[in-house]
């Protein structure tokens, strides 16, 4: 009866261990995998911040499109639109 009870145990020590083992690498993984997801976030937002500066874009504006900024004359301002009444 103790024989038994002394394999059992062991058994159970040796499961134990094992799957230990295996969710600290399954921890190991996890951790890698959320370190290359904030990396490739962190790089998409210098990427965004590259492609939306002002600067990027007003010369995209120019050279691509052929844009240009409107002479002095070719201006025209509206006037605010009337307040409308309160009900």
């Amino acid at each position: 009866m103790l024989f038994i009870l002394l394999i059992t145990s062991a058994i159970s020590l040796v499961t134990a261990r094992h799957d230990a083992r295996k969710f600290v690498n399954e921890i190991e993984v996890e951790r890698n995998k959320a370190l290359q997801i904030k990396n490739h976030h962190t790089n998409l937002v210098i990427e965004k911040a590259t492609l939306t500066s002002r600067s990027r874009i007003e010369r995209l504006a120019i050279q691509k499109l052929k844009m240009k900024y409107p002479k002095r004359e070719d201006i025209v301002l509206l006037p605010p639109p009337p307040a409308r009444a309160k009900q």
